[in-house]
Parts: C-alpha cells; sequence; structure tokens
C-alpha cells in the first residue's frame, strides 16, 4: 500500500481512491505513489528489475541526485509506479519532483540543470496500444489530484529499443530543443574517415601537436586520488572559464558541485560516470566528465586550460579520444547534450528530436499548460513574444519558478 505525502501534512491512501473499471473488462490500471527520497528509492529499488531506462533515470543516477539536489531545492521526490491489475506487472514508472512555481504544485521530471533528458521507465512487458496507455494516463492523473500541472521536458522518441509511449497521449508536442547523438559505424579510423576530410585532418593536426608537447596522456581517472585531483582540475578550469565569459558556473553553486563530486567518486564505483583527462608536460589541458548506461556514453561535462592551451583544440581532442577508447571497448552510441551548439555537429552528431508532454490537473494551471502549447507549434521569434506577452498579463500564472 502505498501512501502518498502532500507536503502540506496531508496524508492520502492511493489503494483508497475507486479504482476506473470498464464493463467491456479492457486492460486496467493501479497506480502507486511513493513520496519523499527514502520511499521513492525504496520502491524503485523494489521494482527495477527488468526496467527500461535512459542512464538519467537510473537508481545510482536518482538516489544522488534526490539526495543532494532536492533539498536545496525545495523539490520533493516522487515515485510513481503503475501496474497491471490483473497480473500486477510493472508497465511504466515516472522518476518526478513536485515543485512550487507560485501559487501551483508542478510535477516534472528531476532536472535540475544536470539532466539531458527526461523519460518514463518502461515495465518488461511493452505498452503499445493507444487505448491501454490512454487509461494508464488516466490512473497516473488521478492519483496526482495533489498537484495543479503535470510537466514533462525533453523526452526521447525511443528509451533503449522501445518506442516511448507518453508521445501518443494529447498534449504531447515537440520540444524547443533537440538533442544530439553521434553513433559510429565500424572502428575509430572509419568514423575519422566518414566524418569528412576537414574535421579529419583538424584532428590529425591537433594530435600530432599534442605528441610534440611531450608526455602526452589520456586516461581514464580510476584510483581515489586520479579522480579527486582531475575533478579539482574540471572544478578549477570550469571557473576560469565561467568567469571570462561571464556566464554561470553551477559548479560554484555547493548542492551542484557535492552531485557531481559524489557522482564522480561513486558513480565511478557503480559504472555509472567515467572521468577522463589529457595531459602535456605533466599537466592536464582538458578533462571530461561522462556517464555510462546501455552501451551509451553520455558526456556531462567538458573542461580545457584555456588560451595556452588553445592550438591544441584541447575540448575536441578529449572528446575524440574518448571516443577512440569507448569504440575499442564496443561502445558506438554517444550523446552530446542538448541544444545547438556548432561544435557538436563537428563531430558528425545527428539531432535527436525531443517531445514535452503537459497537463493542466486545474484550472488554475491552464495558463501555463496553453503557454507551453503555443510556444512547442510556434518559430522561436514570434514564441518569445508570445511569452513576453503572455508574462505581462498574467505574471503570476505563468512565472516560471526554478525548482526543476
Amino acid at each position: 500500500m502505498a501512501t502518498a505525502e502532500t507536503g502540506n501534512g496531508v496524508s492520502r491512501d492511493a489503494e483508497s481512491e475507486p479504482a476506473r473499471t470498464s464493463p467491456f473488462r479492457e486492460r486496467s490500471f493501479v497506480t502507486e505513489i511513493f513520496d519523499g527520497a527514502d520511499d521513492a528509492l525504496a520502491a524503485y529499488e523494489a521494482v527495477e528489475t527488468g526496467l527500461i531506462t535512459t542512464g538519467f533515470q537510473t537508481l545510482a543516477w536518482l538516489t544522488v541526485l534526490y539526495e543532494e539536489l532536492a533539498p536545496p531545492r525545495r523539490a520533493m521526490p516522487r515515485l510513481v509506479v503503475v501496474s497491471d491489475d490483473v497480473n500486477g506487472d510493472v508497465v511504466l514508472a515516472l522518476p518526478l519532483v513536485v515543485v512550487r512555481e507560485g501559487q501551483l504544485r508542478v510535477a516534472v521530471f528531476p532536472d535540475f540543470g544536470v539532466g539531458a533528458y527526461g523519460a518514463p521507465m518502461l515495465g518488461p512487458q511493452p505498452l503499445t496500444e493507444k487505448s491501454a496507455i490512454r487509461r494508464a494516463w488516466r490512473s497516473v492523473r488521478s492519483s496526482m489530484r495533489d498537484v495543479d500541472l503535470i510537466r514533462f521536458e525533453r523526452m526521447p522518441a525511443a528509451i533503449g529499443d522501445r518506442p516511448n509511449p507518453l508521445l501518443m497521449l494529447f498534449g504531447s508536442a515537440p520540444s524547443r530543443v533537440s538533442g544530439n547523438s553521434l553513433t559510429v559505424r565500424g572502428g575509430f579510423d572509419d568514423y575519422l574517415q566518414n566524418v569528412g576530410k576537414k574535421y579529419r585532418k583538424d584532428f590529425e593536426r591537433c594530435h600530432r601537436l599534442w605528441q610534440k608537447e611531450g608526455a602526452p596522456r589520456f586516461y581514464r581517472a580510476s584510483t581515489d586520488d586520479e579522480i579527486a585531483h582531475v575533478f579539482a582540475t574540471l572544478e578549477e578550469q570550469e571557473a576560469v572559464w565561467h568567469a571570462e565569459h561571464g556566464s554561470s558556473d553551477n559548479l560554484a553553486d555547493p548542492a551542484c558541485r557535492a552531485f557531481y563530486e559524489r557522482l564522480a567518486i561513486d558513480g565511478s564505483d557503480a559504472g555509472l560516470t567515467a572521468l577522463f583527462a589529457l595531459e602535456a608536460n605533466g599537466k592536464i589541458v582538458a578533462t571530461l566528465f561522462c556517464l555510462e548506461h546501455d552501451r551509451t556514453v553520455t558526456i556531462l561535462k567538458i573542461s580545457t586550460g584555456g588560451a595556452r592551451w588553445s592550438h591544441l583544440s584541447p575540448g575536441r581532442l578529449v572528446v575524440l579520444e574518448a571516443v577512440k577508447h569507448y569504440v575499442a571497448r564496443g561502445v558506438t552510441r554517444f550523446e552530446m547534450g542538448v541544444g545547438s551548439d556548432p561544435l557538436k555537429h563537428t563531430f558528425g552528431t545527428e539531432d535527436v528530436p525531443l517531445h514535452d508532454l503537459v497537463s493542466a490537473q486545474d484550472v488554475t494551471a491552464l495558463p501555463k499548460a496553453v503557454l507551453h502549447e503555443l510556444l512547442a507549434h510556434l518559430g522561436s521569434g514570434r514564441g518569445r513574444r508570445i511569452r513576453a506577452a503572455f508574462e505581462n498579463v498574467m505574471p503570476k500564472l505563468v512565472g516560471r519558478g526554478s525548482g526543476s
């Protein structure tokens, strides 16, 4: 039995709510809610066997995120588990946080500026029929009457080799951002041949210059001392870069720093993360921090040593050395994150369409849901004007919070 704490001292029994039944005996579902980091993670551990996820919905990732980032952001961890009413098999699970945005309570995928993709976790048996997907979603919505808005952002169309069933629901729309994915076919040399002559020559030139610097070394930090040293260098290089460019450095935030440091240390032991360094003359000229899951590598952070090493294009060089490292071990898929950074396309990446799903649970949340829908279907220029108009007219209703 799942008891959900709504955050205002009121508890509700998820099994006490009447289940929807059909006179035609259609497939029906039961939804359970587990709130708070301890209960959500314990429930996840109990049902995780056979679940299909992206790297940002694994138990190891969520454990660090829920424990390090949710408390300072005043976000309540929540796990939603949808099971088949007949056989009890889990068909869908949603790792969420519930946050305050103005007067609204909003359920979102946990992001906090450190994750790339949001996604449901899929059970062993595919949920493919549109009618069944709609009934499962109705069960989810009915179980979350304590929130005003459900907003799922940046969802991939596929999770593992399975289609994302949430994209078939009303309210699903293309996201305003896309992902960048690289799939290497053949060996590393084949990849360099296919990426284009210009970029291949650039890499070969930088590689030669790196070799001439003396004591060239690319390695994965494995010991505690190596991880601590490489992570400290990453932090220092990031701080310098952001200071020079006048941008925000999330490692300067104590909670974010604790999150990444714990990922680097505990994640390495768990096979969740990898921290790489590119050295010349005994100095680290670039670092790369990666997430590993299901034979896919996702880049979390890249740092470089600044102008002193710019002739090496160290950011590009450390990525390509990592690609070579992984391809030799049979890993061929690399996620470069979201956004339109031109550098990502120099590696031969392809755009990965992402999708959002927004559902207003209460009439007070309708303006936010409508605004999100408009921005999803209009070009960025017009979208900005519409956003400005909405914010001028209804600032309290559409102002975005910072909880997610």
